[in-house]
């Protein structure tokens, strides 16, 4: 049989990217049912040469490409297809994988533009291009987040090294009171001065914090002291001047951001991450289950002779993934939350890592109605008429009070009296 008849796009393109050349090569279906006709090509990864190539793409009159996720060297060609108004097709490098003994750049495109026409391995989800462009910048933030808590523990590391365990004491070794302590040791100051300069909340633990200051920092770690305080002032003002510029560009999506910080667990910052690498539509994905596929949050399968198999979960976003679980760790300790109940269910029957990886699963599916529907999440188990009542009571009572509209009965209970 002729796979004329399963041809989805009849002039189809396939593209073997590499970081400094491209091969590609054009597959023809004839109209009068012939064998395919393949026109190949090698062009610059470069300016010109993406020019180039589109151009050697549109004289074939080209409907759509396939290439492989490969690192990120895919980004350019891909936006530069996009941009001529042919249509591009990430695929997924494992599923499209060449014989080994049998891979060269001309067979890879060959067998792609084959791939494209036939309509052999399902796209990739590739958000819209502004958001391309945000997704750097949350991965990065994750970066600083990752090098500052670096500081933070070198920091820890130096001070206990000289016997000054103040990190025993105070919970937060860069709140503000162990902050005016560290900049102490850094200038030399005497221990009383140090302990005259504390807020009024610790003065519990003065004496503690006198012991911890037993010991004073030779000059090599003071040194190196003040360069890791240093190092921890500029990323955090680092992180400030990122967070505003996320916060820039995402500001046209201000209500997707807000639909998903009703979700538990989900802060702003997250918030902006999920976005970055979800995009605000999520119809490509036809049910929650194909996005927790994606996602690399949902369990895998390996079915053989009638038996299942254990699995892992699939391989997916790297960086979504990170994001879900820290945000189904966070889920899982609020309470009077389903992930909680859910979390702490499965904790006792699978593991503490199964029921974390199983709560973001949940949580990503949660994610994906709230913003299908456009509606804030609203938990099943949360009361949110007595949480409203509880919450604006006091306040209630007082302009109650103040508009004389509340009585004392003698019997010590309160009536209401309206006008």
């Amino acid at each position: 049989m002729s796979d004329v008849l399963h041809v989805v796009h009849p002039r189809a393109a396939g593209l073997d990217v590499h970081k400094m050349q491209i091969t590609a090569t054009v597959r023809l279906c004839p109209r009068d049912g012939g064998e395919p006709v393949m026109h190949t090509g090698v062009f610059s990864a470069l300016g010109e040469g993406l020019e180039r190539l589109v151009n050697w793409l549109g004289g074939y009159e080209v409907e759509a490409a396939v290439l492989e996720a490969t690192g990120v060297y895919w980004l350019a060609p891909f936006e530069a297809l996009e941009q001529a108004g042919i249509a591009p097709r990430l695929v997924h490098a494992q599923h499209v994988k060449q014989l080994r003994g049998r891979k060269t750049d001309i067979a890879d495109s060959e067998w792609l533009a084959c791939v494209c026409q036939l309509g052999l391995a399902r796209p990739s989800h590739v958000p819209p291009r502004a958001f391309r462009q945000v997704r750097p910048l949350t991965r990065f933030r994750r970066q600083l987040i990752a090098d500052r808590s670096r500081v933070r523990n070198r920091t820890q590391k130096v001070i206990d090294r000289c016997g000054v365990r103040i990190g025993g004491v105070l919970t937060d070794l860069f709140g503000v009171n162990a902050r005016r302590i560290l900049n102490g040791l850094v200038h030399g100051h005497s221990r009383e001065a140090i302990l005259d300069s504390l807020d009024a909340k610790v003065s519990a633990k003065l004496a503690a914090l006198g012991q911890a200051l037993a010991f004073d920092l030779d000059p090599h770690a003071r040194w190196l002291l003040a360069d890791l305080l240093g190092q921890y002032d500029a990323l955090t003002e680092r992180l400030e001047r990122l967070d505003r510029q996320i916060e820039t560009a995402l500001a046209p999506w201000d209500e997707s951001l807000r639909l998903l910080q009703t979700v538990p667990g989900i802060d702003r910052r997250s918030a902006c991450a999920i976005l970055a690498e979800l995009g605000p539509d999520l119809s490509p994905f036809a049910r929650s289950q194909d996005l927790a596929a994606w996602a690399g949050v949902a369990p895998g399968n390996h079915e053989s002779a009638g038996k299942r198999r254990p699995t892992r979960t699939r391989r997916g976003s790297p960086v979504l993934r990170a994001v879900l679980t820290e945000c189904a760790l966070g889920a899982a300790r609020t309470r009077d939350c389903q992930f909680q109940t859910f979390h702490r269910t499965l904790t006792a029957r699978r593991g503490y890592k199964r029921a974390t990886v199983a709560t973001a699963h949940k949580l990503l599916r949660t994610l994906f109605a709230v913003l299908r529907d456009g509606k804030p999440y609203r938990d099943p188990q949360t009361d949110y008429e007595a949480l409203l009542v509880q919450r604006n009571a006091p306040r209630w009572i007082r302009m109650l009070q103040h508009y004389g509209m509340l009585q004392t009965l003698p019997d010590g209970t309160l009536r209401v009296q309206f006008a």
